[in-house]
């Protein structure tokens, strides 16, 4: 209802003004206007009247739609946003959407130097535990933008986790003690490097197909291989005794009229040996020796290259000055 003045007529008693009913009646309506916007139509309130230009604190209000211009720094425990105007924050189906007029939320620290930086805290569903995203502190100068992967639903990876990461390109990445599983996952290969005086490069072949690698105390065979100068190890054998199936080469020291033994080999292994001291002959009788029984080895520089096999047993292919019997 409009406001209802009471006609005062132009002059007193000219009886152009409103009778008294009807005068009586206009006030009547406009009080009960007021008790009943203030109060509930009979009795006004008690609490305290809210006024568009008061600063005043209202408690347990409903805005319905409301459009806020302005929000001043406070704390908040529970709050629901329909529409912040300039801004835009807005509650859409249960989610709160934030539209800044750059397209940045920027969450502050609080403007010293080695003080609060800007956090934002994630809490479980119960509230009871929390994790924090947070910005580098101000000493360290830090501006960048960090962008989130594409693809599927994923987990982030963090610098202490462990973590089996999928379908990753590692770039120039440094490896300490780098493990590969065996086909069943229950062993791993560790690879462990030598300490060195200068940074090395290790050259992977051009492969034509599949192949192995091959190491030092593994039995493989080599195929379409060149073999430049050869080394291997050296036994030195002094006087009477066995020569070894271990080492490649035996250089034998004479001191008298010595035997000489030598055990069954492996199927393809190659045996060098050499007289490099003449103190008396040396007679060289194999476990199974191919070409006769025994080899004699005379003066410094007699050598002998035997060829072991499982058929025949140790095999002369080279030899020089020596006397076999």
């Amino acid at each position: 209802m409009a406001y209802q003045a009471l006609g005062l007529g132009s002059s007193a008693n000219d009886g152009t003004g409103d009778d008294l009913r009807t005068g009586g009646d206009k006030i009547n309506d406009n009080f009960v206007e007021i008790y009943t916007k203030l109060g509930n139509g009979s009795t006004l309130t008690s609490d305290t009247v809210t006024l568009n230009t008061g600063t005043q604190t209202l408690t347990n209000k409903t805005l319905t739609a409301p459009t806020i211009n302005g929000v001043v720094g406070g704390t908040t425990t529970s709050q629901t946003i329909t529409t912040l105007t300039t801004a835009g924050i807005t509650g859409t189906g249960g989610a709160l959407e934030i539209t800044a007029d750059n397209y940045i939320v920027e969450f502050r620290g609080d403007g010293s130097t080695n003080g609060a930086v800007g956090q934002i805290q994630l809490n479980c569903s119960n509230n009871s535990h929390g994790q924090k995203i947070k910005a580098q502190p101000h000493s360290e100068g830090v501006t960048n933008e960090m962008l989130l992967p594409k693809g599927a639903n994923s987990t982030l990876v963090s610098l202490v986790s462990a973590d089996t990461l999928t379908n990753k390109t590692l770039t120039s990445p440094v490896l300490t003690t780098p493990q590969i599983n065996d086909t069943s996952s229950d062993h791993q290969y560790v690879f462990a490097a030598s300490e060195l005086a200068a940074d090395r490069t290790v050259t992977l072949p051009l492969l034509t197909g599949n192949d192995e690698f091959v190491f030092k105390d593994h039995a493989v065979t080599m195929t379409n291989k060149t073999m430049g100068a050869m080394f291997g190890t050296v036994q030195a054998l002094s006087g009477a005794g066995a020569v070894d199936v271990t080492s490649l080469i035996t250089q034998v020291t004479t001191t008298g009229a010595d035997a000489l033994t030598l055990a069954n080999g492996a199927n393809g292994q190659l045996k060098i040996i050499t007289m490099v001291a003449d103190g008396g002959d040396g007679t060289l009788t194999p476990t199974t020796f191919a070409n006769g029984s025994t080899i004699t080895f005379n003066d410094v520089g007699d050598s002998a290259i035997l060829v072991y096999n499982t058929t025949g047993g140790w095999a002369v292919v080279g030899s020089t000055g020596v006397t076999i019997a």
